[in-house]
């Protein structure tokens, strides 16, 4: 299990991970997901997919802003770009209304995979 916090005077983000299983990543975000933030998590989840896990799971559950910035991490993340490896599942969208809100409004909740609930995805995964 890995740790990421990002506050120093701004709104704080703080992201563990864990790997239930070699192929698959999770990383728990915990706070606001904006343009001061996104940048450091880029980084954190090009480091930790470097082994390239064949699934990348985000948990928004405790997420409590989606700015654009973290909407573009989330595709960037989407198409493996910028570094970050793995098939993108998110979790954690369903009843938190600052991120179920945005994807909706953008029409990536279509898009993106999305799960209610995250052993469920997990047992899925394996």
């Amino acid at each position: 299990m890995s740790d990421f916090a990002r506050s120093e005077g701004l709104p704080p983000l703080r992201c563990t991970t864990s790997r239930p299983t070699p192929h698959v990543c999770v990383a728990h975000l915990d706070g606001e997901l904006d343009m001061a933030t996104a940048p450091f998590l880029a980084d954190y989840l090009r480091s930790e997919t470097a082994m390239c896990p064949a699934d990348l799971v985000l948990d928004l559950s405790r997420v409590t802003l989606l700015a654009a910035a973290g909407l573009a991490l989330i595709i960037r993340a989407l198409h493996n770009e910028s570094g970050i490896q793995g098939r993108l599942h998110l979790t954690g969208v369903t009843g938190n209304r600052p991120v179920e809100r945005v994807l909706r409004l953008t029409g990536l909740t279509s898009v993106l995979d999305v799960h209610d609930d995250l052993s469920t995805l997990l047992d899925a995964l394996h």
